[in-house]
């Protein structure tokens, strides 16, 4: 039992209780420490290249390999 005092008058009593914790264990789980991109669910890297990067498409819900191209018009800023 844990007791306490607050000021010069006031004591405070009470009990310190551990948490009870579950376990949750499956005889067949195996760790697997050097997982492939590929070996992850929701991935289509299908014909992947070089420079491309995963990108997720809304109308499939999974991230693809895809090229990004970026169009630069203008660079504004300071003293280069």
């Amino acid at each position: 039992m844990a007791t306490g005092r607050v000021g010069s008058s006031t004591s405070i009593t009470g009990i310190v209780r551990q948490q009870t914790r579950s376990v949750v264990s499956a005889q067949n789980f195996v760790p697997k420490p050097n997982v492939a991109i590929s070996d992850v669910a929701g991935i289509n890297v299908a014909s992947v290249q070089n420079g491309q990067s995963l990108v997720y498409n809304s109308s499939t819900g999974k991230f693809e390999a895809n090229t990004i191209i970026a169009n630069i018009t203008a660079v504004d800023g300071g003293r280069f």
